[in-house]
């Protein structure tokens, strides 16, 4: 599921730096200090049905039905894009929920229907069928990503809280949003945080580079999911990964208790690349353990770097 929403075929003069801190976000994770010290990063791709992962992570000779158990021996998260364009059948959410460990989350997109068609208004019948059948994933259900379309702005706001104010608390919901409006009022954007830090929902952060943007920083609650999109392995790919690892290690000691953090690549080809990297830095740098270091004996027996 190639992403084309900011990405640029020239970043040359592209300032990658991550922006300072927020002040909300910090306060956010001052209120749920993490004293056990629990910490989930999880690491996912936009889609497991790339073939060109075929030795790679795949093994040559597999299939497209085996893909997603090979996957998940290496992601432990998946942008499920699909449920995008119109709701599964019980029995195909049941077999792929049974094709992955139990570390594994999935973390469906909300229809286009209620999204982008309708944008939130009159949609409480198609959600609540969305959400019933989601729950069919049970403890394998990560967050339910809501993507609003670009032109989607502030105007839209009264929709918006209603929806979030309606959505079912007990299914964690994502929300990201694309219209420069919502960062450059303060005002509404701190509404839309105080609305969503009492129902427990995140904010997405996208990391691409033609919108510096949405690279908000805002955080709602002690979870942090980021899209990553990058460069066909560009150098500066992986200083801006480096850059994320430092972030989160200080969000960490902040209190930051989870992370999905979703790498793009053009066509989706090299997202194992850069995953092996940020699966290699986290566990060397900062000894974080996740299932995705199978990858890197993988990779390096193949030559790939």
């Amino acid at each position: 599921m190639c992403m084309d929403f900011g990405r640029l075929k020239d970043i040359a003069g592209v300032d990658f730096a991550l922006p300072e801190e927020d002040p909300y976000s910090q306060m956010v994770l001052r209120n749920h200090p993490n004293f056990v010290g629990n910490f989930d990063f999880r690491l996912g791709a936009p889609a497991w049905s790339c073939a060109a992962w075929k030795g790679k992570i795949y093994p040559e000779k597999s299939n497209p039905a085996t893909f997603l158990h090979y996957y998940a021996e290496h992601f432990d998260t998946i942008e499920l894009n699909s449920t995008h364009y119109g709701i599964p059948k019980l029995e195909t959410l049941s077999k792929w929920k049974s094709s992955v460990g139990d570390d594994f989350r999935f973390c469906p997109k909300m229809l286009q229907n209620v999204s982008h068609r309708k944008r939130l208004n009159n949609v409480q019948s198609e959600v609540d069928e969305f959400t019933d059948t989601m729950r069919v994933f049970e403890h394998k259900l990560g967050y339910t990503w809501l993507q609003m379309p670009p032109d989607f702005d502030i105007q839209e706001r009264k929709s918006l809280f209603k929806f979030l104010e309606k959505y079912p608390i007990d299914i964690p919901l994502a929300l990201e949003l694309r219209h420069d409006s919502w960062f450059n009022d303060k005002e509404v954007l701190d509404e839309l945080s105080s609305i969503m830090t009492e129902r427990s929902q995140a904010m997405i952060i996208t990391d691409v580079a033609g919108r510096r943007d949405v690279l908000h920083m805002r955080l709602t609650t002690p979870a942090i999911i980021i899209r990553f999109v990058g460069n066909e392995l560009s150098p500066t790919d992986y200083s801006r990964v480096d850059d994320w690892l430092k972030r989160l290690a200080r969000f960490k000691a902040q209190g930051l208790q989870e992370v999905y953090f979703f790498a793009h690549q053009p066509e989706d080809i090299l997202c194992p690349e850069i995953g092996n990297h940020i699966g290699r830095k986290s566990e060397i740098e900062y000894n974080w353990k996740f299932t995705y270091p199978i990858l890197r004996e993988k990779v390096e027996q193949r030559a790939l770097f």
